[in-house]
């Protein structure tokens, strides 16, 4: 929590004083005011990271400075604590019908000023990382959208995909950051289909040899794209690796067995369980057993022989609950 601002407002310099002190001693920077119209003031001057105000205080109060503060946009985020002495209740009342959360009563001991204000600023923090969470992957959900809306023979494709790979992290108990990439990864792993062309992409006729190189590219495209972007290199694996066999003979590397990167093996099974399960203008869709069976068969040439079974599993319970 260090390098964070702390906006204290109260009319005691005394209190002022203790509370300054106090924090400035846990590594916090800390700006003061006397009053609500004070502390309207400093935070014109620099925006805290969260505001400690006293309730009762001359020309404007700590509830009508609350108020003033939510009325803002730019400030609407920052957390508040109020200070309040005892006997106080009706304060405390007014407080939380306006939203307020958290209080200190006075006297002020300075272990429970600091644990109050750590717990504030870590849940506003957990609440703000999981808000940019959301954004990102919003924001790669229409970007993944768009790209799969150029191809017409694969609406659907990316939420399956992604829908499968989940399920196969979960049954191997992946810890939830590793989710959390992989749900990135398997929404983008055709990303790099951008750069081919829509002839190709939604030609109905077998490919050429020469459009088919072209298609290959893809990985290669969609990786140089999302390095660039550091929240999202974790999705590197996914984006060039789900085209990887385990006997090599894949692409764009050539890569073999356990040399290929976890999240493209699983990425694999996903892949092609659902381009086989799906109509495309080159083959009709195959049954689920059907393609289970030919996993089956690919197994130890195109896919990884010890995720195959905790893939065969998770697909046959999923397809048994799917008929309840």
């Amino acid at each position: 929590m260090q390098e964070k601002l702390i906006l204290i407002v109260e009319d005691s310099t005394q209190i002022r004083m203790i509370i300054t002190k106090a924090l400035q001693a846990e590594g916090y920077a800390t700006r003061q005011g006397r009053n609500g119209l004070d502390g309207l003031e400093q935070l014109k001057q620099a925006q805290p990271d969260l505001i400690l105000s006293d309730i009762n205080m001359p020309q404007m109060d700590g509830l009508e400075f609350f108020k003033a503060v939510r009325k803002n946009p730019r400030w609407v985020a920052i957390p508040f604590v109020f200070l309040t002495s005892h006997g106080t209740s009706e304060d405390i009342q007014r407080g939380r019908e306006l939203g307020v959360e958290d209080y200190l009563t006075k006297p002020i001991e300075p272990e429970d000023l600091v644990n109050i204000i750590n717990a504030r600023l870590y849940r506003s923090t957990a609440v703000e990382v999981a808000q940019v969470g959301q954004a990102y992957l919003d924001t790669v959900k229409v970007l993944a959208n768009a790209i799969e809306g150029r191809d017409k023979y694969t609406r659907g494709h990316v939420d399956r995909v992604t829908t499968y790979s989940l399920w196969m992290a979960k049954a191997l108990k992946w810890s939830s950051q590793h989710i959390r990439m992989l749900e990135f990864g398997a929404r983008l792993h055709d990303v790099g289909k951008i750069v081919i062309p829509g002839s190709v992409l939604n030609k109905p006729e077998p490919l050429t040899d020469q459009e088919w190189e072209l298609m290959k590219k893809h990985t290669l495209a969609g990786a140089k794209m999302l390095q660039e972007i550091p929240h999202l290199r974790g999705t590197l694996p996914y984006v060039l690796y789900h085209h990887e066999k385990w006997d090599g003979t894949g692409y764009p590397k050539g890569l073999k067995g356990k040399d290929i990167p976890i999240q493209g093996r699983i990425l694999a099974l996903a892949d092609v369980y659902d381009a086989l399960t799906t109509a495309r203008p080159y083959h009709e869709a195959k049954s689920h057993q059907e393609v289970i069976e030919i996993i089956a068969q690919d197994t130890g040439k195109h896919f990884d022989p010890q995720l195959v079974p905790v893939f065969v599993k998770i697909m046959n319970a999923m397809r048994a609950q799917a008929k309840k």
